[in-house]
């Protein structure tokens, strides 16, 4: 039983419960610096789409993939039990040399609209470093390790076509810093500053998340909607991860269980 469990869990890659949680910021292919040096091939993302009915859901569904250097990803997103496909479609490519990477990711209406670009939102750029590694003989383990600046001003569409934009304001920018793993305990970091510029001038906008292991239990705090803080308790192996939160603010508890492959 406990082997067919984990072999459906590795099989769907992640799978998250959550109140608060969207899919938009659970796909990793809606964002650049998600593109590239991930550990996983298949990933999925469930969340309810009423909490009075445990039988609807929003799945999210993405796959990577890495080649001498050359990062593919896509995505989307689709309702069960309606099983309509007529979500947008994301997609990203990236490039890493060494640790450095540079990739974007847009996206498309739907399905029927993946061969015309001029149907495609203005690409995301990102640049930074990132890195994963992943083991499984003896002991499985993972990390990851992401610093990345992601504009999203330095292409711009024209005439259903993407060009350079000439008049980049390179601090009008979010940059992030995280890290991420598993090995004898959970640990993350991360850490987003909204608008460089802002902070340079003292408007200083940020959001963050910490995770810290005590064996195969892990303690959660952070502040990753803003200003309102969240403290939880997690349970954390290689290929499974469960975390339960509790707003301070609101008093609204939100939870999610994942497994990656």
């Amino acid at each position: 039983m406990k082997k067919a469990l984990v072999s459906f869990l590795v099989l769907f890659s992640i799978v998250i419960f959550g109140q608060t949680f969207t899919l938009n910021e659970l796909l990793n292919v809606t964002k650049p610096a998600g593109i590239v040096a991930q550990p996983y091939f298949v990933r999925t993302v469930l969340i309810p789409t009423d909490f009075s009915e445990i039988s609807s859901f929003e799945i999210g569904v993405e796959g990577h993939l890495e080649l001498f250097g050359l990062n593919f990803s896509a995505g989307t997103t689709f309702n069960y039990p309606d099983l309509e496909f007529n979500r947008p479609v994301y997609l990203g490519v990236g490039i890493t040399l060494g640790g450095l990477f540079a990739s974007l990711s847009s996206k498309a209406p739907n399905f029927e609209s993946i061969m015309d670009i001029s149907s495609y939102d203005t690409p995301t750029v990102a640049f930074g470093i990132a890195s994963s590694r992943k083991t499984s003989f003896l002991v499985s383990s993972w990390s990851r390790v992401e610093i990345s600046y992601e504009n999203k001003n330095i292409l711009k569409k024209e005439d259903g076509k993407f060009i350079l934009n000439s008049e980049v304001d390179w601090l009008d920018a979010q940059t992030t810093l995280k890290v991420e793993g598993c090995d004898v305990g959970y640990f993350a970091f991360r850490l987003t500053v909204f608008n460089i510029k802002e902070a340079m001038n003292g408007n200083f906008k940020a959001n963050w998340e910490l995770a810290l292991p005590f064996s195969s239990l892990y303690i959660y705090t952070g502040q990753p909607y803003g200003s309102e803080w969240l403290i939880g308790l997690g349970i954390a192996y290689p290929y499974f991860n469960a975390l339960a939160r509790y707003n301070l603010q609101t008093g609204q508890m939100d939870w999610f269980v994942s497994a990656q492959m």
